[in-house]
C-alpha cells in the first residue's frame, strides 16, 4: 500500500488506511452476514488484529473504529431500504 504515497512517520497515509478499513469492512459483512451489526468495536479490534499487529500504534487504534463506524453506516442504509 506505501508504493502509490508516503507518509513521514511510519503511519500508513489516510487514503490508504480507509481503503483497509473499506476491505475490512467488506470482508467481515461478507463472512457474517447481518450479524456484523451486533458487533461492538472491541469485537472489531479483535477480530482485525492478526491482519494488522505490523501496523503502527495509531494505525491499529483508529482502524478498528473506521471498521465499526462502516458497519453502522451499511446497517442504517440495510435497514431504512427495507
Amino acid at each position: 500500500m506505501r508504493g502509490r504515497q508516503y507518509s513521514s512517520d511510519n503511519t500508513l497515509p489516510e487514503r490508504d488506511v480507509h481503503e483497509l478499513s473499506d476491505i475490512f469492512a467488506m470482508r467481515l459483512h461478507h463472512k457474517l452476514g447481518t450479524r456484523v451489526y451486533g458487533l461492538t468495536r472491541n469485537d472489531v479490534a479483535e477480530v482485525i488484529r492478526p491482519y494488522t499487529e505490523d501496523l503502527a500504534q495509531e494505525d491499529r487504534r483508529v482502524l478498528p473504529w473506521l471498521v465499526w463506524n462502516l458497519l453502522q453506516e451499511a446497517m442504517e442504509m440495510e435497514y431504512s431500504i427495507r
